[in-house]
């Protein structure tokens, strides 16, 4: 079995499903992985850090909350400055790769970290490097992937953010030119990336059979669900949604007691806006926030739902959001629920909608009222919704397939590549 070193930047039972799903089948394709990664916190997909050779790293640890966050100032202005997470991260790579036979490394990113460290271990070590972005800089025309707020100042925020993404964006396109090959999530993404990097594939994220799969069950509430985070209504806008909603509830055709607006938010953030939304809107009555759940009870959650809510903003124009293909639509797929789609995207997502005759992509508040009232019916009628999807097309999207997908992949840098050595080349 050949090993495979993933270094990223988030992994199980936090965020990045993507890396922790491949982790999950790679075994079964003739690949062990070993996996370095940041700690967090979060405790989201803890089925997928089961019995996997991870090690973490700490960044901020501290018993003294005050420390913890001294420690935080640091690192930010020391990662700005010389790289300092990169540099860490490294060290701890390097003890792995002197003590395995790395045959591939392979880093998941949705910035550049931890990308600069896996370019230095494939050079000195001679490894080949495959780079995964799963998001990238040029998606968004705001700074939503800057992470970290320095100052309640808008203003100055923005400048600060602004003065980062600089540098990681002349730090990101190196590390691209210099890789063995690169994977992204979107045909935008690969357009965009191959400026950088020609030898760019698409692979999709996707939903695991395992867990997701259609299932008929009654609910005496009609629900529209909504699972994971906004970041900002410019990226992911519900307004044409709670119009919607707003105008059926003065209208009165169908009867607004029996329906319920869910969503399962990862953040604060999200959350505000969607209280903000539900009380402009006046239907904060029949509008539940809940925190985040683990991953594996997703599943319940969405064959219980009426609608499953997908949220977005047009890709068209200059500074709109492009080529966001998240996991969550094709989780979706997976449970046969009519999905909702808000705003239009008028781009990959609308098309597989479409492609997989999943619901409605919608741009005017008359056809979010239509296809609600429409599912209602059918919910009256029998207690549940349904979608007859496009089996076929949806089953390209399983986590299975895009593990098979990196395999190959995988198979094919270490074919290409000489022999490399424990012993670096440059100390």
């Amino acid at each position: 079995m050949k090993n495979v070193l993933i270094i990223c930047d988030s992994f199980p039972p936090a965020f990045n499903p993507r890396m922790g799903y491949l982790c999950k089948y790679l075994p079964e394709l003739g690949w062990k992985p070993i996996i370095l990664t940041e700690y967090s916190p979060q405790n989201i997909y803890t089925n997928l850090s089961e019995n996997q050779d991870i090690t973490r790293v700490n960044y901020y640890w501290s018993k003294n909350k005050v420390w913890r966050y001294v420690k935080y100032i640091f690192v930010f202005f020391a990662d700005y400055l010389f790289n300092y997470k990169d540099m860490i991260i490294g060290k701890k790579a390097k003890k792995i790769i002197k003590t395995r036979n790395i045959d591939v490394i392979l880093v998941s990113s949705f910035r550049t970290f931890p990308a600069l460290a896996a370019k230095r271990l494939c050079l000195q070590f001679n490894i080949p490097l495959l780079v995964d972005l799963r998001d990238i800089f040029e998606q968004s025309s705001n700074n939503e992937l800057i992470s970290k707020r320095i100052s309640n100042n808008i203003f100055i925020n923005n400048l600060i953010a602004n003065v980062i993404r600089k540098k990681l964006l002349r730090q990101r396109n190196k590390i691209l030119k210099s890789a063995d090959a690169l994977t992204t999530i979107s045909d935008w993404h690969v357009k965009t990336l191959s400026k950088y990097n020609p030898n760019v594939k698409l692979i999709y994220n996707g939903f695991d059979s395992d867990l997701f799969s259609p299932q008929t069950i009654e609910n005496k509430f009609f629900t529209i669900t909504f699972t994971g985070r906004l970041h900002s209504a410019e990226l992911r806008n519900p307004a044409l949604l709670f119009e919607a909603m707003s105008h059926l509830s003065e209208e009165k055709p169908l009867d607004v007691k029996k329906i319920c607006l869910q969503f399962y938010l990862m953040d604060e953030k999200s959350k505000e806006i969607i209280r903000s939304l539900a009380l402009k809107y006046a239907i904060a009555d029949f509008v539940d926030v809940f925190d985040t759940v683990p991953s594996t009870e997703i599943p319940k959650i969405l064959n219980n739902s009426s609608i499953l809510l997908l949220l977005a903003n047009k890709s068209t124009g200059e500074n709109a959001p492009k080529g966001i293909m998240g996991t969550k639509i094709f989780e979706y797929l997976a449970v046969e629920k009519p999905i909702l789609c808000v705003q239009n995207d008028e781009d990959c997502l609308e098309k597989t909608i479409q492609s997989a005759n999943a619901g409605l992509a919608a741009s005017e508040v008359a056809n979010v009222k239509e296809f609600i009232l429409e599912k209602f019916a059918q919910w009256q009628k029998n207690g549940c919704t349904q979608q007859a999807v496009n089996k076929e097309f949806v089953q390209q999207f399983s986590r299975e397939r895009q593990a098979k997908q990196f395999a190959d992949l995988l198979i094919q840098l270490s074919a290409s590549s000489p022999k490399q050595t424990n012993n670096p080349k440059a100390d």
